[in-house]
């Protein structure tokens, strides 16, 4: 039995004392309990110009949609505080049809029932039995316990640990052999269990079109009951299967990570007695997404590096630096990397207004290098020149259409039709299949991303290339995982 507890931070001493509650009762009636501290319900209403990233917190709870919960609890008074009983019901029907219980008033939605003489402690014990009640229809009740006395002893220890952590942040390199020393490191620094996971790209979440959870992530730290877990295969998941997946006994708290609009990954961590101290999960989250941010900026530079070199190796095997100096692909006659942004730019500044839409499509010639290396590269140069007579094909001539690397090509076009992107889908899958049988020495196999972008002042070429790249890289993993 999986239940969820939607609250919105521990620095709250009654939200404390409700989740201590709720877990006791959850251990003794054997329920998994989850954690959600998502802060409140941001819109643009109550959005704080001081802390323009704050609605990032609340995304936390999209996690619940597909994981399988039973029923979920839900502060909506303290998670709703500043938004209109509109956007608290909006916020509640989101769930769907799962059991749901809250703590206060809301048409529509059963209520915990408690005494005002009850104490928030005594609530979160109320709280888990009555969710049960309204999963299984059966009346359950937990054994009733005393919150016992946190010391200024139990306090220092806690500050202490989460000090000890500080430098572990700089050893994250983009290598999995140095997870050996950061699992060793937190675990000295007292942590028994916690699970760090990373999203396979930054992904943007943004205030007005909110953000999807990503298909996959993958575990990189893994401490349970103090015992580090040595990863030497680090695989992608399904995010939805991570509950289920976790080795975590007991209650749990689920904390994304991000920096500004975008999220870097996520952590879950077992429940204790640190999140007495106020800000003790908010120290952690900003010590773990500095170490996650440094992970991700020293696989930029790997990336990058491997892009110069692959930049070297086309110099050096075409023989022309103008050709890279240029703006046209010496071989297939259409805009390089250069030439293709330089035109894109100039396309959205005259183009891309209100009431349009930009297109933007990755295509990668899946095959390339295996056409190479069996058949050579006058025969891999042939297929190239054939693949870009098919965006010619597919795409309108007011488009910019580039060979951006050697096997890949980008495509942006602005039109005024919407769900333009659905066709051009439909019709570049007709032509690779077309391609896939014309040629019976091999196979020219491409994949490709085509996505849509309705007008938005503030939206960048540089986000728009960046979310179809997102969007081929997903799929390039599902062919191999398929």
């Amino acid at each position: 039995m999986r239940v969820g507890l939607l609250i919105t931070e521990f620095k709250y001493k009654k939200v404390c004392d409700l989740c201590f509650g709720a877990d006791i009762a959850a251990r003794d009636l054997g329920v998994e309990l989850v954690i959600f501290p998502g802060k409140g319900i941001i819109t643009d209403k109550n959005f704080n110009k001081d802390n323009p990233y704050e609605y990032q917190h609340q995304a936390v709870y999209d996690y619940i949609y597909e994981a399988g919960f039973d029923g979920l609890i839900v502060d909506i008074e303290r998670i709703g505080k500043n938004a209109q009983i509109l956007k608290k019901q909006s916020f509640l029907r989101q769930f769907g049809k799962k059991p749901i219980l809250t703590l206060t008033e809301v048409d529509g939605y059963e209520k915990v029932e408690f005494d005002k003489s009850n104490t928030d402690f005594e609530i979160g014990f109320l709280s888990i039995e009555q969710i049960l009640k309204k999963i299984t229809g059966n009346t359950v009740k937990s054994r009733r316990q005393i919150l016992k006395d946190y010391s200024a002893d139990d306090a220092i220890s806690t500050i202490n640990r989460i000090a000890s952590l500080s430098d572990f942040s700089s050893k994250c390199n983009y290598v999995k052999d140095n997870y050996d020393y950061i699992n060793k490191k937190i675990i000295e620094s007292g942590f028994q269990n916690l699970e760090i996971f990373l999203l396979e790209n930054p992904q943007v979440c943004s205030l007005k079109k909110g953000w999807k959870v990503p298909k996959h992530s993958k575990r990189i730290i893994t401490i349970h009951d103090g015992n580090a877990e040595k990863i030497d295969n680090i695989k992608y998941m399904d995010t939805k299967n991570i509950f289920d997946m976790s080795e975590i006994k007991g209650t749990k708290i689920i904390r994304n990570v991000f920096r500004c609009e975008e999220q870097y990954g996520f952590f879950i961590m077992g429940f204790d007695e640190n999140i007495r101290i106020g800000n003790f999960d908010d120290l952690l989250v900003s010590i773990v997404l500095s170490a996650i941010r440094i992970y991700f900026l020293k696989k930029c530079l790997v990336d990058t590096e491997e892009e110069l070199l692959q930049c070297q190796e086309e110099i050096a095997r075409d023989g022309s630096v103008l050709d890279h100096i240029g703006d046209e692909d010496y071989l297939t006659k259409l805009p390089n990397r250069r030439g293709f942004f330089a035109k894109a730019y100039d396309l959205l500044k005259s183009s891309f207004k209100e009431g349009t839409y930009a297109v933007v499509a990755y295509i990668d010639m899946d095959s390339l290098k295996n056409i190479n290396a069996i058949h050579g590269h006058d025969e891999g140069d042939h297929a190239v020149k054939r693949v870009a007579e098919i965006l010619k094909e597919v795409f309108s001539e007011s488009s910019v259409c580039g060979r951006i690397r050697g096997d890949e090509f980008a495509v942006i076009e602005v039109t005024d039709e919407e769900y333009k992107a659905e066709e051009l889908r439909i019709e570049m899958a007709r032509q690779n299949n077309k391609l896939l049988m014309e040629n019976t020495k091999y196979l020219n196999h491409l994949i490709y991303s085509i996505c849509e972008f309705d007008y938005e002042k503030s939206l960048s070429l540089r986000e728009m290339l960046k979310e179809t790249d997102d969007n081929l890289k997903n799929m390039r993993r599902m062919e191999t995982i398929g």
